[in-house]
């Protein structure tokens, strides 16, 4: 747990229950260290613990403490709009089981005593939580309990973003397209211009997917354009991340370092985790396009154990596909190809058939470096059967080439 988190967590207890909070979490955390610092001891404790796992475990008694105690300053209500606030942090930084235990709380335990906007916002943020999470099922139920309990126009904008996002995941891209021009009309007539960037993020993200990266570069040029936007750095981090990969899928690594920078800038304010983990995908696979094994290596390893805690199992598995694709450049094939069997049996358990072509392409790509051009073919084949399922026709065509290149030289 990121010490970070604590201190955030302390000061919105003292932004609620003022100075007498932090006083009180001050003496409690300095006797109880002083307490355990004379039992932490090898010829005392039955548990040898690294000195990490000892940090953590201090961090795990901050964490229930700070909530314990704004609960005893609080009433319920206020308790329960610092309790969205803590989750709000928690998915900050990347403690989503945390985010979703304080979320469940306030829509089941005090679901009488919150009010509508608090029990919609709570559903919205649990949405994403579990979106994050690749539980896409879930998460559009979560957004659906958002809108009963608040159908303005905002959130059935919100709505509306997230019902046509879901559906891309879920490899409805044609359906998922037509709900965000829709969203896009009701963000423009609501005036949630917010909202409206997210939209547009997520249909340049639909486009992207299918490899037209023209389209996709569009709209996120368009969520750029949007009007006083200029504090959502949260969003714009993102926005300029997808930019950064749009154009290393064009080539065009100048430009795609020059915006993958731009949302380091960003994520460094926001210190949103899972963006910094996206960005070190990207990171790594444009070391690797530089030939730069060793800085590569190190962003995919550094983002794996970001989505491994944060639970993310489709990134995972595209960290697994770039340390595949590193390892197959040392020429360590056997390695590389146990990596690449990793990421494919995770999308393919997960039914994301885009990553898993992608993934098959590399499997191909191996399988031709090492003169097995059977087992290359049958790669790039079932490629092409994953991209026809999202009707990926630009994708498509690469990938055949790579199939009459091979039939040719039979």
């Amino acid at each position: 747990m990121n010490k970070l988190f604590i201190d955030d967590i302390v000061n919105l207890g003292l932004k609620y229950c003022g100075q007498e909070y932090i006083e009180k979490i001050t003496i409690l955390r300095s006797e109880r260290e002083r307490i355990l610092h004379n039992i932490w001891r090898d010829d005392v404790i039955p548990e040898k613990f690294e000195p990490c796992r000892k940090e953590t475990f201090y961090r795990d008694i901050d964490y229930d403490t700070a909530i314990h105690y704004a609960r005893k300053c609080l009433d319920d209500y206020k308790y329960l709009k610092y309790l969205y606030e803590v989750a709000d942090l928690a998915i900050t930084y990347g403690e989503l089981n945390r985010a979703e235990n304080l979320l469940v709380q306030i829509i089941s335990r005090y679901v009488k005593v919150a009010d509508n906007e608090l029990l919609s916002a709570a559903y919205s943020k649990l949405g994403h939580t579990t979106f994050v999470k690749s539980d896409y099922i879930t998460s559009e139920a979560d957004f659906k309990k958002s809108l009963q309990y608040s159908k303005n126009s905002q959130t059935l904008a919100m709505f509306t973003n997230a019902s046509g996002t879901i559906k891309i995941q879920l490899n409805k891209i044609d359906q998922g397209i037509t709900i965000l021009k829709k969203a896009i009309k009701l963000c423009q007539t609501a005036g949630c211009n917010i909202t409206l960037m997210k939209v547009y993020m997520n249909l340049g993200n639909a486009y992207a997917v299918r490899g037209k990266w023209n389209r996709a570069l569009q709209n996120y040029t368009s969520a750029l354009n949007v009007k006083n936007i200029q504090n959502q750095i949260d969003i714009l981090s993102t926005i300029y991340l997808n930019l950064a990969i749009a154009y290393k899928h064009k080539n065009d690594l100048s430009r795609a370092w020059e915006n993958l920078k731009k949302s380091l800038e960003l994520i460094e304010e926001t210190k949103n985790k899972y963006q910094k983990g996206l960005a070190y995908l990207l990171e790594a696979e444009l070391f690797y396009s530089e030939g730069n094994l060793t800085s590569a290596t190190a962003f995919a390893t550094s983002a794996f154990v970001i989505f491994t805690e944060i639970g993310d199992r489709l990134s995972v598995a595209e960290a697994y596909k770039i340390m595949g694709m590193i390892n197959r450049k040392n020429g360590e094939h056997e390695v590389a190809l146990s990596f690449f069997e990793n990421s494919r049996r995770i999308n393919d358990e997960m039914n994301n058939f885009h990553n898993l072509a992608e993934t098959l392409i590399e499997i191909g790509e191996l399988h031709e470096e090492t003169g097995d051009e059977v087992n290359a073919l049958k790669a790039y084949k079932l490629a092409v059967d994953s991209f026809e399922k999202i009707e990926a026709d630009e994708k498509i065509n690469t990938v055949l080439k790579h199939i009459e290149r091979l039939k040719k030289q039979k």
